[in-house]
């Protein structure tokens, strides 16, 4: 699929789609290449952290429909695109509710991986575990800050030096930048973090550059989740 990203909206613009959802636009600017729409905390906690995942370029909301056994049309909640092409699509559910749509998720994955695409299903327990997603919303605000030049030329330099990464104390005093220097540049993905994103003193940031050890991170990967369904006999479906 080679979706034409849409036209640039507003940040935080407040749209209603019918009486009971509110959809509000996440304007990632300097993150994403478009503007994501979601109805849902769960929905804002998952672009937040996929946001920051090192190859995700894109994300749209509900891409497209599937029709369903039975004659039922199911619209997943995102399409993710990554940086070599290949794409993920991805259901946000509560835990409580997933199993009511094993049929219709048992289907789409049949279909999605008919046109090569893995289908994901994220509840609570991936999207909120150790409270990554407060950090990715702490991250990601400063986007919008504007350290000067020089200040973010002195990290990537030293972090070009260190192929593993650096802790973020090292990172820090050696380049004798503020923390919220490295923010930034994570905020704008020119480094990256773990995925649960952690901000001590301990934390590797790693250059976001070409790498295999960046590009084997995928949206599965940095949620540590399985695709839905069973592979070589082991069910993987969430429990």
């Amino acid at each position: 699929m080679n979706d034409t990203p849409p036209p640039a909206a507003p940040a935080r613009r407040v749209v209603t789609r019918a009486p009971h959802k509110t959809v509000r636009v996440l304007n990632l600017g300097g993150c994403l290449s478009a503007p994501v729409e979601c109805e849902s905390s769960f929905e804002r906690d998952f672009v937040y952290r996929a946001a920051l995942c090192p190859t995700v370029v894109y994300i749209a909301h509900q891409p497209f429909a599937l029709r369903a056994k039975g004659g039922r049309s199911y619209t997943p909640d995102f399409l993710v695109r990554h940086s070599d092409g290949t794409e993920v699509v991805v259901e946000v559910k509560p835990a409580s509710r997933v199993m009511s749509y094993q049929t219709v998720f048992d289907d789409a994955s049949a279909q999605l991986n008919d046109r090569g695409m893995r289908f994901l299903v994220l509840t609570e327990a991936q999207l909120r575990r150790n409270k990554a997603h407060r950090r990715a919303a702490l991250i990601l605000r400063y986007r919008k800050t504007a350290p000067p030049r020089p200040s973010c030329d002195a990290v990537l330099r030293l972090l070009r030096e260190a192929a593993a990464g650096l802790r973020l104390v090292d990172l820090v005093a050696g380049s004798r930048q503020a923390q919220e220097v490295v923010l930034h540049l994570a905020a704008t993905k020119a480094v990256y973090l773990s995925p649960d994103l952690p901000l001590d003193d301990d934390s590797i940031v790693t250059l976001n550059i070409d790498t295999e050890q960046r590009n084997a991170i995928r949206t599965e990967s940095w949620f540590d989740a399985e695709g839905w369904g069973t592979r070589a006999g082991v069910d993987s479906r969430p429990q």
